[in-house]
């Protein structure tokens, strides 16, 4: 279940699912810590929502190609 804040971002981002905006700013900005930044939450929120989410094998994978 979504929380407020977690619908506020989505809302934020034109109704893109909460999951993807967390990838996409993972992605972009290649950290945990930066990618809270820029979506506005701390990287203590960041870390609860990916494993909340289920996306912490994705933000993984990431991280893994990040540093190739």
């Amino acid at each position: 279940e979504k929380t407020p804040l977690m619908q506020l971002v989505e809302h934020q981002h034109a109704g893109k699912s909460i999951q993807q905006i967390l990838l996409d700013s993972y992605q972009h900005h290649g950290s945990e810590r930066q990618a809270a930044k820029a979506l506005g939450i701390t990287q203590q929120v960041f870390n609860s929502w990916k494993f909340r989410l289920g996306i912490t094998t994705q933000i993984d994978a990431l991280k893994q190609s990040c540093s190739d």
